[in-house]
């Protein structure tokens, strides 16, 4: 029977291929929306590494964790360092580092810092040595693949956080290490001495008040940070912190893994939404695969007539319709397996590209047997009806016919 219903559906191949198109779109929209949901936490939060608190100006936490734990947005305002700090000293807190933003080299961040960043993310210098004076730079591992720069080089450092602005050409840095990996946004960052990038746009700034009258506030703030990145000696911490920090009238924090859990709970809705529609997508293949079957049970009750006077049962012929049936569905599953694999490393790449996040997307074997069980249940319900009129095909009266 399986044979027979695979010659009948290459007879009608444009009709089956349809119908497994629509089908794998709808088992592609649920296993992105399974997938990536499950992902994208996950690149998060091996992108923040060890940073357990992000503290910076009165805003927006999430704006604060974004921007200084995942370096996917831009900063909103600048912090006193010692402001700041001073949650350094607070016995909750294993280690503390300020960071400065605001140039970059060929789209790669430069953060000014001090050492103690390397102990947040628990990393370690791979070739070189740590920077001891200003204008010595430390790069990531990725940072210094894709700057194609090596100890002892020397780069110079544009305005702003994207690739393109001014040039500060009068400040070149020379490499002195480069990190080893730690999958966190540090492999993806060029770090240097704090003073260096406060000293930089100080000048920056005196150039632009001299230009235009209007004084920047790093010529008002000498110690001027981003922000400052902590890790904690303790999961007690998260309860009290934050609260401590919110309290300074200058201050906020943002936690990484409330922020982001936060993030993904406004996106929960949009996982719903494309399930449903990938739901509605093997509906709507299923009631199409339906009537196509159905119509070729009524085209082929001469053939189904004939094989039931050579000895074919009601059941065999209705196998006919259950086996094409199941073919469009394992076609189905097979083809959006296809289409979610293209979409995602896609999807990969992109937002490596954009982001810097790396996902590492899977799709859940009890996920693929759920799809693989729903949609065998969608096949056989869709050709209950046309096994039924294959089955019970008049033989009498198409023979006298």
């Amino acid at each position: 029977m399986m044979m027979l219903a695979f010659s009948y559906l290459r007879r009608r191949w444009g009709q089956a291929l349809l119908a497994m198109i629509v089908g794998a779109l709808g088992v592609t929209a649920v296993c992105l929306a399974f997938s990536g949901f499950e992902a994208l936490p996950e690149a998060a939060e091996q992108a923040w590494g060890g940073v357990d608190l992000v503290v910076g100006p009165k805003g927006s936490a999430l704006d604060l964790v974004l921007c200084c734990a995942l370096h996917v947005s831009d900063p909103r305002g600048l912090v006193s360092e010692k402001a700041a700090m001073a949650l350094g000293r607070h016995p909750l807190v294993r280690v503390a580092a300020p960071i400065a933003l605001g140039d970059n080299v060929e789209g790669v961040r430069i953060v000014g810092t001090t050492p103690d960043l390397l102990s947040v993310y628990r990393a370690g210098i791979a070739r070189g040595r740590i920077w001891h004076k200003p204008l010595e730079a430390v790069l990531g591992a990725q940072a210094a693949k894709a700057l194609n720069l090596g100890i002892g080089d020397r780069f110079v450092g544009a305005h702003g956080l994207a690739a393109g602005g001014e040039m500060h050409s009068q400040f070149p840095y020379l490499v002195v290490g480069i990190l080893a990996p730690t999958g966190s946004v540090l492999d993806r960052l060029v770090l240097c001495d704090i003073a260096t990038v406060r000293y930089i746009h100080k000048m920056h700034a005196e150039d632009e008040a001299a230009q235009t009258g209007i004084t920047e506030t790093y010529v008002n703030l000498p110690d001027a940070a981003t922000a400052v990145v902590a890790s904690y000696k303790s999961p007690v911490a998260m309860m009290l912190l934050p609260r401590l920090v919110d309290a300074d009238p200058a201050l906020s924090a943002g936690s990484p893994s409330l922020e982001i859990a936060r993030l993904m709970g406004y996106a929960r809705p949009l996982t719903y939404a494309a399930t449903a529609l990938g739901l509605l997508l093997v509906l709507i293949a299923a009631a199409g695969a339906a009537a196509s079957l159905m119509a070729t049970m009524n085209a082929r009750t001469r053939d189904l007539a004939l094989l039931r006077v050579l000895g074919a049962g009601p059941a065999a012929l209705a196998g006919v319709a259950f086996c094409e049936a199941a073919l469009i569905a394992a076609g189905s599953v097979v083809l959006g397996l296809a289409f979610t694999a293209a979409a995602l490393g896609i999807a990969v790449h992109v937002l490596a590209g954009q982001t810097g996040l790396t996902l590492h997307p899977h799709v859940d074997a009890t996920l693929l047997i759920a799809i693989a069980g729903g949609a065998m249940a969608v096949a056989l319900f869709t050709a209950l009806f046309p096994a039924i009129r294959a089955a019970t095909t008049p033989v009498e009266e198409v023979l006298r016919s």
